[in-house]
């Protein structure tokens, strides 16, 4: 299918919220061999809740761009870099696996989109990319700038005072389940780990996810919305606590 390099980096670059030159710990994804970012939109954070939200994306080898009086040529992407983010909430980074946030064309990529917001609000963002590709035996360079993405930020007190009330030191939200996304809030005295899985009513595992927990009140999200509607069991496995609820998505 005939595609020019301006379509191939929105669909890239969408679903990444800020950017650091740091590397991130997250491990790419193999099995994603179509362009583009996963999930294809981000959860709101809240307010004085850590988050922490890994983004897998794929950058394409081989594809075709539209050059004029030709028409159709056959091109190759050389690399795909994200150098630049404006608007990025107070307190939140985004962190590729890659030096420079450089992902060589063929190849998967992964960041981790981290932090504690510290303002309420919707956030538009500005994100300058880099691209470089090689039609007719010439390589170009073309920068770029999107700006149809944002990231909403919303007030986090309720979850902390409800996680204390409980007497737990968790909670899964919302539930029944009307979006894309079951938010797990998790408070945690140190860094460590948990793993979530979510299972159909015949008991097969149909998500399975590794979390990293940093100290604080950490909100995390399952991207419920590959799945059926239906009931499914949740089942979490922390080093000090395990817990199983029954989830609806709807």
């Amino acid at each position: 299918m005939e595609k020019n390099i301006y379509k191939i980096m929105i669909l890239v670059v969408l679903g990444l919220a800020s950017y650091s030159n740091l590397t991130a710990q997250c491990t790419p994804d193999p099995s994603i061999t179509t362009t583009g970012v996963y999930p294809l939109s981000l959860p709101a954070g809240k307010v004085g809740q850590v988050y922490n939200q890994v983004i897998q994306f794929y950058i394409t080898r081989d594809t075709t761009v539209t050059v004029p009086v030709l028409g159709a040529v056959n091109a190759t992407i050389d690399s795909f870099t994200i150098f630049k983010i404006n608007g990025i909430p107070n307190g939140m980074t985004f962190n590729c696996n890659t030096s420079n946030c450089t992902i060589k064309g063929g190849t998967n990529g992964c960041g981790n989109f981290k932090g504690t917001p510290t303002q309420k609000g919707n956030f538009p963002l500005q994100i300058i990319v880099k691209i470089r590709a090689t039609a007719l035996s010439l390589t170009q360079t073309i920068y770029d700038t999107i700006d149809n993405y944002s990231l909403s930020v919303e007030g986090g007190v309720s979850v902390k005072n409800s996680i204390s009330a409980s007497g737990n030191n968790y909670q899964v939200y919302p539930n029944p389940v009307s979006g894309n996304f079951l938010n797990i809030a998790f408070w945690n005295n140190n860094a460590s780990n948990f793993t979530a899985q979510l299972f159909d009513v015949q008991g097969k595992l149909v998500l399975n996810q590794e979390f990293e927990l940093l100290p604080g009140l950490n909100n995390n999200a399952l991207n419920t919305g590959i799945l059926a509607k239906g009931i499914y069991l949740i089942k979490i496995n922390h080093e000090y606590s395990q817990f199983q609820q029954k989830i609806i998505i709807e």
